[in-house]
């Protein structure tokens, strides 16, 4: 499990996460939802220290850090070493092919022999449906390939968490199906997942947990069905905005 204390974070004297504490229990989907500008992305990078918040703490396993306090190089590499990012954008290195994208950290960061980091890779690209595209290069693949390869790479190095960005953000409606297909399967294995989206459907069949934030605070923090029987005017009113009944 991941729980946070107190955390704080400023950007240009604007306070963007205001004393935020919660959980995120293992083995389940967090769905992180809420207005654009919230502050829902800085609290899912503040998890793997992609953003440092200037207070605060974060336990995860047996790691204990201050946000407050000088963070060793190890403490940062054990606290990214458990979890792995999904960005809106792929990321992918441009010059490799789809296999060596995918074994570049476990090889060259977690130390794995090449045999077993591409037996692993071809593993994953078979789940995903991809499994003849390991020689491609990233420019020869669609965006909803190309994403799917990221969440590829991500679950290479064998992360507790995982934790996505808007993963289907900048896909089309019949690409963001692929990705979120893949997603709903992880979900149902127990891969523990922090999920940051706006596609509310998604969220209501994946989450197992929905933290509501707003002006850097989480105004809800509950169950999925909670959630959507709009326990408060201010969720049925975020809910409404965004359909067409």
């Amino acid at each position: 499990m991941i729980s946070i204390k107190n955390i704080s974070k400023t950007f240009d004297d604007k306070l963007v996460l205001n004393n935020i504490s919660t959980e995120f229990p293992s083995g389940k989907t967090t769905v992180i939802l809420g207005p654009s500008g919230s502050g829902k992305s800085t609290l899912l990078r503040s998890l793997n220290l992609l953003v440092r918040p200037e207070k605060g703490e974060i336990d995860f396993s047996n790691l204990h850090i201050d946000y407050s306090k000088s963070i060793s190089s190890n403490d940062s590499f054990e606290l990214r070493s458990k979890t792995s990012m999904v960005f809106q954008n792929w990321n992918l290195f441009p010059n490799l092919t789809v296999l060596n994208n995918i074994t570049e950290a476990p090889i060259k960061v977690l130390k794995q022999d090449r045999k077993s980091a591409e037996d692993h890779a071809k593993q994953l690209l078979k789940d995903v449906g991809l499994e003849e595209y390991a020689d491609r290069y990233p420019s020869q693949l669609s965006g909803g390939q190309q994403q799917r390869i990221s969440i590829c790479r991500s679950l290479a190095v064998n992360p507790e968490y995982i934790l996505l960005d808007e993963p289907t953000s900048a896909l089309d409606p019949e690409l963001e199906t692929q990705v979120l297909r893949i997603l709903k399967n992880l979900s149902d294995e127990g891969q523990s997942m922090i999920l940051v989206t706006h596609n509310m459907e998604f969220a209501r069949m994946v989450a197992d947990k929905i933290l509501f934030v707003e002006d850097g605070k989480i105004e809800f923090d509950g169950s999925t069905e909670d959630f959507f029987n709009k326990p408060n005017q201010r969720i049925e009113n975020f809910l409404s905005g965004i359909t067409l009944k």
